[in-house]
C-alpha cells in the first residue's frame, strides 16, 4: 500500500464534510476496496474495527474522537461493502479511580448511538474480551501479552484519534490511541512504567498492522494539558493516512512540533522514515492560535514518572472530570482532585501556567532519585525489578557470530596470564580503557549436583546487582539444553556509589554460546548493544568444572562502563594508586557477592533483588487503596486514627468506596450528594487518606517501605 497522508482544512465545512473530503483525497475507496473485495471473495464477509479515542471525561470533549465522525466513517465502510463494522476499545487506567468507565458505558455516555446516521447497526466491542495468546514474539516487549481475536482477525483495522496536546509526550494522536487496543486495564502501569511505550506500540503495529489512520481535528484540544484539561480550539481539519505513524507525523507538524518529541511515537516514526514513495496531500501549515505544552513541563513530567507510586497517586488529582457522569470511586481522590486540578491548570493556555506543576513534578522526581540512590546503596530489595525486551531481532544474528565467541574471548582471557592476584584475591589490569579481570571459587559441592542446581545459561542472572532483563533461546541441543541465546541484562549502577551523582542502570544486550562437556560447563558472552550507552563492553566467560569431589567456578570478564560526568571528572583527579585501590575493592566485592549468590542458588535459595511488577490487569493497588487498607489495620486502642478523631467532631463518614444509589438497566451508576454531617465525615476521611497516601508514596520512593 502506498504511503499517503491527506489533510483537509476548511473553517466553512462541517466535520462530516471534512471527513468525506479527506477520505476522497487520500484515495480511501481505491485503497480499501481491494482488501474488502478479497475478504468478500474468500469468506463472503468483511469485518472492520475502528478504534477511536474514548479517554474523555465529559460529553462533547475535544479530547475524544467525535462519535458523529466515527459513525460517518462506519457508513462509508458499509457503503464500500463491509458487512460487519464495530467500534473497539478497552478499559483505561481511569477505570480504576472513576465510575462508569467500562467500554460500553463510557461509549454510551460520550455519545455513541450503536446505529449510524444511515440506520446501520454496529457493535461496541471490549477488546479485552476473547484476547488470544501467542500474539507477539516472545523476545519482544509484549511477550506473553494476549491480543483481541476480533482485532487480529479484522479485515480492516482503523484508528481514529482526537487531536490533542499531551504533557507526557507533547501530543497524543493515533499511536497513543492504539494503546486502547491492548487488554490490561492499567495502561499506565503495564505499558508505560513496566515497559517502554514506544516499543510496545511498534510491536503492536508489527503484529496487527493498522490499515488506515484518521485524526479528528475539527475541534481540537490544545494548551498545556491536552486530554487532562481539554481546551477546545476550532481547527476545522481532518487527517487521513495509510499509516498511524504517518498520521501522527502530519498531526504533530500541524501543531508546530518536531514529531520526535514523543518518545511513544519515535520508534514507529523512525521505522516510517525508511520507506519511500510518500505523498503528502494538503497543507502542513500549523494551526492558527495553537498552544503547545511547554517543553519544561514535558521534561518534568518524564522526571515525575520515575516515581511510579507518586505518579499514580497524582494523575487522578490532575484530571478534569464531569463528576455527574464519572464520579470518583474513592473520596480521597475526589478531595485531592478538587484541591489540585484547578490550581495545577491555572493559566494553562500559556507556558506560565505550567510552572507550578513543573516544580511539583521535579520535586517528586528528586525524591524518587534520592530514594533510588538509597536503594542502590543500602536497601536493594526495596527497588523495583527492571523489565526490558530484547532490542535486537534474534533472526538478525548469524550463527557465525555465536561460534566466533570462544576464539575471540579466549584470546583476551590469555592477557591475564602470569598476573598475581592482588590482596583481594582478584587478578585484573587495564586494557584500552576497559578492565580485564578474573576470579575463582571452589565449592564443596559435587559437580553434577552443582551443575544441575545452577544452570550455566542463567549464570549472568545470578551475578551481583542483576535487577532484570530478558533471555531468548535461539538454539537447543537434542536434550533441550540451551546452546545459543540472546540476553538483555540490567544491573544497578556500577560502582553503586555513582548512583549519588547521575549513575544509570547498566543496560547491555549480549549474544551467548554455551558448551557442555562431561565434567565442565562453560558460557561465553559478548555485548552487542547498550540501549542507554552505559557500557562499551561487558564480555565474559563463566566456567563450572569438576575439581576432585568439588566444583570450581571461574569468571573472566572485560568491562568498560561509562561513568556519569561528575564521577568521570573525579576519576581524572585520582592518583594511579587511588584508582587501583578503588578498582580492586570493586571487583573483590563483585566476586564475593556473585560467588555467594551461586552458593545460595546451589542450595535452593532465591537471590534475585528488587520487588517484582504485578501481573494483574489492574497493576498494583492504587496508592489511595493502600492507604485505606493501612487505616483499617490501625489499632483502636493505640494507633493514631485521624479519621476517627475528626469523625467524632464532624459526624459519621461516608464509606471509603461509596455505593451508588441505584444502577439502571443500562448499567449507569447514580449517586446522590450526602448531607452536611456525612459530607463533613467524608472530608475528614479523605483528608486523612490524602495525607497518609502522599506520605506513603514518599516513603516508597525513599526506599523505606514496600
Amino acid at each position: 500500500m502506498p504511503a499517503v497522508v491527506a489533510i483537509v482544512q476548511d473553517p466553512e465545512a462541517s466535520g462530516e464534510s471534512l471527513l468525506d473530503q479527506a477520505l476522497a483525497r487520500a484515495g480511501f475507496p481505491q485503497l480499501a476496496g481491494p482488501r474488502i473485495a478479497e475478504a468478500l471473495a474468500a469468506r463472503g464477509v468483511c469485518r472492520a474495527i475502528v478504534a477511536p479515542a474514548l479517554d474523555a471525561y465529559a460529553t462533547d470533549s475535544p479530547a475524544a474522537t467525535d462519535p458523529r465522525l466515527v459513525e460517518r466513517l462506519l457508513d462509508v465502510l458499509f457503503g464500500l461493502g463491509v458487512t460487519d463494522a464495530a467500534v473497539g476499545s478497552t478499559r483505561a487506567t481511569s477505570a480504576l479511580w472513576l465510575e462508569n468507565r467500562d467500554v460500553f458505558v463510557a461509549a454510551d455516555l460520550l455519545g455513541y448511538r450503536y446505529e449510524t446516521p444511515a440506520g446501520r447497526p454496529y457493535e461496541v466491542l471490549d477488546l479485552a474480551e476473547d484476547a488470544a495468546p501467542a500474539a507477539f514474539p516472545q523476545w519482544g516487549p509484549l511477550g506473553d501479552t494476549p491480543l483481541s481475536r476480533a482485532w487480529r482477525e479484522a479485515d480492516l483495522r482503523l484508528v481514529f484519534s482526537a487531536n490533542r496536546t499531551d504533557d507526557d509526550e507533547g501530543y497524543a494522536l493515533c499511536l497513543a490511541t492504539l494503546l486502547s487496543v491492548l487488554p490490561q486495564t492499567d495502561k499506565d502501569y503495564h505499558y508505560r512504567y513496566r515497559r517502554d511505550a514506544g516499543a510496545v506500540v511498534a510491536q503492536l503495529l508489527a503484529a496487527a498492522p493498522v490499515h488506515f489512520a484518521l485524526v479528528d481535528a475539527v475541534v481540537s484540544s490544545h494548551g498545556q494539558a491536552g486530554g487532562r484539561r481539554p481546551i477546545p480550539l476550532a481547527t476545522s481539519a481532518v487527517i487521513v493516512a495509510s499509516d498511524p505513524a504517518l498520521a501522527d507525523y502530519a498531526g504533530a507538524v500541524k501543531m508546530g512540533l518536531d514529531p520526535y518529541v514523543s518518545t511513544l511515537a519515535s520508534p514507529s516514526l523512525r521505522e516510517l522514515r525508511a520507506r519511500g514513495g510518500l505523498r503528502v496531500l494538503g497543507s502542513l501549515e500549523p494551526y492558527p492560535g495553537w498552544v503547545n505544552v511547554a517543553p519544561d513541563l514535558i521534561a518534568s513530567t518524564a522526571v515525575r514518572r520515575a516515581s511510579v507510586t507518586a505518579d499514580r497517586a497524582l494523575r487522578p488529582a490532575l484530571q478534569h472530570v464531569d463528576r455527574e457522569l464519572f464520579p470518583f470511586r474513592h473520596p480521597a481522590n475526589d478531595w485531592l482532585n478538587k484541591a489540585v486540578a484547578e490550581v495545577a491548570s491555572a493559566g494553562e493556555t500559556g507556558a506560565e501556567g505550567a510552572s507550578l506543576l513543573s516544580f511539583l513534578n521535579l520535586s517528586i522526581g528528586e525524591l524518587a532519585k534520592a530514594g533510588g540512590a538509597w536503594g542502590v546503596m543500602v536497601d536493594k530489595d526495596r527497588l523495583r525489578r527492571s523489565e526490558a525486551a530484547l532490542n535486537i531481532d534474534p533472526a538478525d544474528v548469524p550463527a557465525r557470530d555465536y561460534e566466533a565467541l570462544p576464539a575471540e574471548l579466549g584470546f583476551q582471557s590469555e592477557l591475564l596470564r602470569g598476573l598475581v592476584a592482588d590482596a583481594q584475591g582478584v587478578r585484573w589490569r587495564f586494557d584500552d580503557g576497559a578492565v580485564l579481570f578474573d576470579g575463582a571459587r571452589r565449592f564443596p559441592i559435587p559437580f553434577e549436583a552443582f551443575a544441575e542446581a545452577v544452570p550455566i545459561h542463567r549464570a549472568i542472572q545470578f551475578m551481583n546487582d542483576y535487577v532484570g532483563g530478558r533471555a531468548f533461546v535461539t538454539r537447543r541441543d537434542r536434550r533441550g539444553r540451551v546452546l545459543r541465546q540472546i540476553e538483555r541484562n540490567l544491573y544497578l549502577p556500577q560502582p553503586n556509589y555513582t548512583a549519588l551523582g547521575g549513575g544509570v542502570t547498566i543496560d547491555v544486550t549480549k549474544i551467548e554460546l554455551v558448551d557442555y562437556a562431561p565434567r565442565r560447563r562453560r558460557m561465553f558472552w559478548k555485548t552487542v548493544k547498550s540501549e542507554n550507552g552505559s557500557a562499551l563492553a561487558d564480555d565474559g566467560i563463566v566456567t563450572f568444572e569438576a575439581l576432585g569431589a568439588d566444583t570450581l567456578a571461574t569468571i573472566w570478564g572485560r568491562q568498560h562502563f561509562v561513568l556519569p560526568p561528575l564521577w568521570a571528572a573525579i576519576e581524572r583527579q585520582l592518583t594511579p594508586e587511588m584508582k587501583k585501590g578503588l578498582v580492586s575493592e570493586a571487583y573483590a566485592r563483585f566476586f564475593q557477592r556473585t560467588f555467594a549468590n551461586l552458593e545460595a542458588v546451589a542450595e535452593g535459595r532465591d537471590v534475585q533483588i528488587g520487588r517484582p511488577w504485578s501481573q494483574a490487569s489492574e497493576g498494583e493497588p492504587l496508592p489511595v487503596e493502600r492507604v485505606a487498607e493501612a487505616v483499617k489495620r490501625v489499632s483502636p486502642d493505640g494507633g493514631f486514627d485521624l479519621p476517627a478523631m475528626l469523625r467524632s467532631v464532624l459526624g459519621k463518614s461516608a464509606s471509603a468506596h461509596p455505593e451508588p444509589d441505584r444502577i439502571d438497566a443500562d448499567g449507569f451508576r447514580h449517586f446522590q450528594g450526602a448531607g452536611p454531617q456525612a459530607a463533613a465525615g467524608a472530608f475528614a476521611s479523605a483528608l486523612s487518606d490524602a495525607v497518609r497516601d502522599l506520605r506513603h508514596a514518599a516513603r516508597i520512593d525513599a526506599g523505606d517501605e514496600g
